[in-house]
């Protein structure tokens, strides 16, 4: 018992020191934050009156010294800044992006010969070169296009076909009345020829189901292109005309058509 009695005293004067030692730790502590604020009183005085006690004068100036030192590294770099700064490259102006009337000052399209607004002629710079037509094979079953020479479509295996010509935007904004020439909208002079311009006339709209392997335009309703045998736009059932049997599936086809309609057998 008295071997367990000491074990106890020891911890518990352990943890009392340990107790101890913080406190004398955490007065220590407050002594120096009041030293400092002696110090700072007095520095501050010095730095008023330009005098101080006997005996804190060299701290003092040791402090000036600090000061100065950061004083000048802050000037050094303001002056790198203003280096780099002056060093650095003016912006390029911006582009052109069209020519600009001689007359008014209008920015009208590129390539345009005369100004949309006034009619007067415009300073025409160096055309832009047209960009490269799109080319690659169209799968023939999810649409999706591949790389040239491709046979097989890269999203769903199917089979692909020429990529065909994309269907012509219908024609809208001013026609020249003069050259005929299909300006932008509200151009109230031809940007070709100066001469009036009117609106442009509606274009019909394209029907038919058109073929995503060859581009071929079928009768509404078509399943198959009747030139190539590839899928088509789904649209409405085609109205029956006298011709063909289709061997395999028995449908109706048109005379002349060389593949069925409705299953894509070779008639």
């Amino acid at each position: 018992m008295g071997v367990i009695e000491d074990v106890k005293d020891k911890a518990s004067a352990a943890i009392e020191t340990a107790k101890l030692n913080s406190k004398i730790s955490s007065e220590h502590n407050e002594i120096n934050a009041v030293m400092k604020q002696i110090g700072e009183f007095y520095y501050k005085k010095y730095a008023e009156t330009g005098t101080a006690d006997e005996g804190i004068t060299g701290f003092c100036k040791t402090i000036d010294t600090h000061n100065a030192a950061i004083t000048d590294a802050k000037a050094e770099i303001e002056r790198i800044n203003a280096k780099i700064a002056a060093s650095a490259p003016a912006p390029a102006p911006a582009a052109a992006t069209g020519t600009v009337c001689t007359v008014c000052g209008k920015e009208n399209l590129p390539g345009a010969k005369f100004c949309i607004e006034c009619g007067g002629k415009t300073a025409v710079p160096a055309p832009a070169p047209a960009p490269a037509a799109a080319t690659g094979t169209v799968c023939t079953v999810c649409g999706k296009a591949n790389l040239p020479g491709a046979k097989f479509c890269i999203e769903c295996g199917g089979k692909t076909g020429s990529a065909p010509a994309p269907a012509p935007a219908a024609a809208s904004g001013a026609v020249c009345t003069a050259c005929g020439k299909i300006n932008p909208p509200g151009t109230k002079f031809c940007t070709e020829c100066g001469g009036k311009t009117g609106p442009a006339p509606a274009t019909a709209a394209v029907n038919g189901a058109v073929c995503t392997a060859c581009g071929k335009i079928n009768p509404v309703g078509t399943k198959f292109c009747t030139e190539c045998g590839g899928k088509t736009a789904a649209g409405s059932p085609a109205p029956a005309a006298a011709g063909t049997v289709c061997p395999a599936c028995r449908a109706q086809v048109a005379p002349g058509m060389k593949f069925c309609t409705v299953c894509g057998a070779k008639v």
